[in-house]
């Protein structure tokens, strides 16, 4: 997304920062962009909101459509912990 009469800065960052950048750039994102998501990035506050922020994600290798629903199932109904059965004496 380009904006007519904005301001810019050049950055000048190591070629290794500059390929990871790289790497973490979406189709059709601007470098402005691919910053501005990465530093908004902050920690989930459940496993619901983890999930959504993983959906720009889904098809790139990460998750498969069906891990999600198995993911968003457990948490919509967590399993149970198999009970450990003493030892006989």
């Amino acid at each position: 997304m380009h904006y007519k009469c904005m301001a810019f800065t050049t950055l000048t960052v190591r070629h290794d920062v500059a390929q990871k950048l790289k790497a973490a750039k979406a189709a059709g994102e601007s470098y402005s962009d691919t910053l501005e998501r990465l530093l908004e990035n902050q920690p989930a506050k459940s496993v619901g909101e983890w999930l959504a922020s993983l959906a720009p994600l889904e098809g790139r290798g990460i998750l498969s459509v069906e891990e999600r629903a198995r993911l968003k199932r457990d948490q919509d109904r967590p399993r149970r912990s198999p009970r450990r059965r003493r030892a006989a004496p």
